[in-house]
């Protein structure tokens, strides 16, 4: 059975847009060919791909599963092009790399920066996310390296993770948090406080567990969990809850006063910084500039 291209481009399409007029407007077809594009696409893999409903388009079991390849053949198509434009001499490069929000907070800035001054036409798409949740996409060829905190899971066969720096985790909260009237603070005390925590399964979620265990304490249970940044440090601010994230997630809020670390010296420690790429996949010249320079800008911020 073969799958037709041009019909998964415009699965994708409604797949990331929702409903079938935003997929026609974002890839220039009308909604007519686009629906049966669809129809076609379904009747070859015999499957229903979209839950039809008033508000839009919402995948199945089994668009889930087509998602996920048609997203890598897309990827894989782009690296394919990229390579014959670049033997050609014709372009400069596309890098897809998949990051943690620390590291997009310390590090992504600066590589990039020096990544374009010495590779001006370099695309570089940036998929945000857990670390576990990169190591995947790494495995599966979504992403050409990713920089993540270390994890504690199992890394999928064939990743390579190399350290390349640390970063500083720390218990926070608003200034204003009754945690900050306590002058005989304790770790147990820290229980009693309500607390918003990245979504579980983040290596920041393990940190917090081992913070508690080690003293001889049960975690708390966050009232909160969210996968969003700035969910968490918008609550946060907001001066209700404890939270546990890498300091430079928040440096903006603790420099201007809205959110700052607690006082409390077992509250802190340091995680390594990783970088995973596919032990087996060679890199273009685009991906390695772009690798070399977190690297690079790693060192700097230790």
């Amino acid at each position: 059975m073969q799958l037709n291209h041009r019909e998964l481009r415009a699965f994708l399409a409604i797949a990331r847009c929702g409903t079938i007029n935003a997929a026609a407007n974002a890839i220039g077809m009308t909604q007519p060919a686009l629906s049966r594009s669809l129809k076609r696409l379904e009747a070859t893999l015999e499957a229903r791909l979209f839950d039809r409903h008033p508000g839009g388009m919402a995948l199945t079991e089994f668009g889930r599963l087509v998602q996920q390849h048609a997203e890598l053949i897309e990827f894989e198509s782009a690296r394919l092009t990229e390579k014959i434009r670049m033997m050609n001499g014709a372009a400069a490069g596309f890098v897809r790399i998949g990051l943690v929000p620390s590291a997009i907070s310390s590090l992504l800035s600066r590589a990039v920066q020096q990544m374009f001054s010495a590779a001006s036409h370099v695309q570089v798409q940036v998929i945000e996310g857990a670390g576990n949740q990169m190591l995947e996409l790494v495995a599966n060829g979504s992403v050409d390296f990713a920089v993540i905190g270390q994890v504690q899971s199992d890394i999928p066969d064939g990743v390579l993770t190399t350290p390349i720096g640390r970063e500083e985790v720390c218990v926070a909260a608003s200034p204003e948090h009754s945690v900050f009237s306590d002058p005989d603070l304790c770790l147990k005390d820290l229980k009693a406080h309500p607390w918003i925590l990245p979504e579980k399964g983040n290596a920041i979620w393990l940190g917090f567990n081992d913070l508690f265990r080690r003293a001889g304490l049960e975690p708390p249970v966050p009232h909160i969990t969210t996968n969003s940044v700035h969910t968490l440090r918008t609550l946060v601010a907001e001066g209700r809850y404890l939270t546990m994230m890498s300091r430079v997630i928040f440096s903006l809020e603790e420099s201007n006063g809205l959110i700052v670390p607690i006082p409390l010296a077992a509250a802190h420690w340091e995680r390594e910084i990783v970088l995973a790429r596919r032990s087996q996949r060679s890199l273009l010249p685009a991906t390695r500039l772009l690798l070399l320079e977190f690297e690079k800008q790693a060192s700097i911020a230790e």
